[in-house]
């Protein structure tokens, strides 16, 4: 599994938590969007289970199952998912010779702490998870000690997530098109909540 999968695995849990936000206007510049643990919880509840992909060594499903103990704080976002996989398969090449593990199912539940940093001028999204080991360590089948050993050598690495690449809004307006671009300002925690500052900006042309 390359290290892209591990960031995009991450990147897809900020992105469901930057899903339900509300937003504030604190200057006539920037809007301010913000969500608590609480909202996420509630959000992401219809969305599960969701299907994952871990790389193309891996044949079968998995799926996340269910994402819990949200909690925001200190630049960080911590949660506890519980991966599910089934008909599980990997494949390698070892001396030029295809060689394939049948693992079975999959059945992980891990910790992650997830640090957020956004670089202003970069314009970019940096995260970096932590996952812990789980607890149940000898209840543990082969296809979760591998799928889990592989998400524990990709932890402590912070990867860049590129989230301005954001579809300006074009609608009509009075026979002429109105196009609305979003440049995002900042990516920040506060009092158990994820902030986002964002500043729009507006062009009319025929």
């Amino acid at each position: 599994m390359k290290r892209l999968h591990i960031a995009g695995l991450a990147a897809l849990f900020v992105f469901i938590f930057l899903t339900p936000l509300t937003a504030e206007v604190k200057n006539a510049g920037k809007m301010t969007f913000l969500t608590s643990a609480e909202s996420i919880a509630e959000f992401i509840k219809p969305l599960l289970p969701y299907r994952i992909h871990f790389g193309d060594n891996f044949s079968g499903s998995f799926w996340i199952q269910s994402i819990q103990n949200i909690n925001i704080m200190d630049g960080r976002i911590f949660f506890t998912t519980h991966i599910y996989g089934k008909d599980i398969e990997y494949a390698t090449m070892l001396k030029k010779q295809k060689l394939s593990v049948v693992l079975g199912s999959v059945d992980l539940q891990n910790d992650w702490d997830v640090a957020l940093r956004y670089d202003k001028m970069k314009k970019m999204l940096f995260i970096k998870p932590h996952i812990e080991e789980p607890a149940n360590q000898k209840s543990l089948g082969q296809g979760d000690i591998l799928v889990n050993a592989l998400l524990i050598a990709l932890s402590d690495i912070e990867y860049p997530v590129d989230i301005n690449n954001l579809k300006p809004i074009t609608t009509g307006f009075n026979n002429q098109v109105l196009t609305i671009k979003t440049d995002i300002y900042d990516v920040y925690t506060e009092k158990e909540k994820l902030f986002i500052e964002i500043i729009p900006s507006a062009k009319v042309s025929d």
